[in-house]
């Protein structure tokens, strides 16, 4: 889809985004993952991180591969919160600024898992990882084949402001199917890097069934 006015409006003060917002050659979504009927996935994203005036708006955008089959390489998630996620009085605390970080390299997993498959990151299987976690099958072998974050090196350049609003930009920077690096700068109004982040993404077990 393309960005609406209400996006628009919402993320206005991130002037540097607003070409990404309005290109043809960016998709554009809200963050709603886990939120469909009977759905009871990511509720720390969907609900926690939200609440009590917590993240108000949350947009990710990719860029369309070049070549149809091609893979998505650079995305762009956009926040704005209130002062639900702050630490110290006027500061984003660094436990929400990790999530954010994790969350926005995850959005490039979440979409080219859509894009080759055809079936949202967390909607396939759900009712099947519940079912076997209930007969006491371990996480690991209820997650084979997924991609999951491994570890994750984070930078905080300088103290966040929350209220707040931000972008994160992520590049893979290398995918072999079974392991992924990806690399995330968290930018302020300005455009000014505030956040840098590496994360390895490693697939549980090898190959997914979908």
């Amino acid at each position: 889809m393309t960005a609406t006015s209400e996006h628009l409006q919402a993320f206005a003060p991130l002037s540097w985004a607003t070409p990404y917002l309005t290109s043809p050659q960016w998709m554009v979504c809200d963050r709603e993952r886990g939120s469909e009927p009977g759905e009871d996935t990511d509720r720390f994203c969907r609900d926690t991180m939200r609440a009590n005036h917590g993240v108000q708006h949350w947009v990710e955008l990719h860029e369309r591969p070049s070549n149809p089959g091609g893979k998505i390489m650079k995305s762009i998630s956009l926040i704005k919160f209130g002062t639900g996620l702050n630490g110290f009085p006027g500061i984003c605390h660094g436990g929400a600024l990790f999530t954010l970080m994790d969350e926005a390299m995850c959005y490039i997993v979440v979409a080219n898992t859509v894009v080759e498959h055809g079936v949202a990151f967390m909607k396939a299987g759900e009712e099947q990882w519940r079912l076997q976690l209930f007969h006491g099958k371990s996480a690991q072998e209820v997650l084979k084949g997924r991609l999951v974050t491994a570890s994750m090196d984070t930078r905080v350049l300088v103290p966040v402001l929350c209220p707040g609003i931000v972008g994160i930009e992520t590049d893979v920077l290398e995918d072999k199917g079974n392991k992924m690096r990806i690399r995330a700068i968290m930018r302020d109004r300005q455009g000014k890097p505030v956040v840098q982040a590496e994360g390895l993404w490693v697939r549980v077990g090898g190959a997914a069934k979908l």
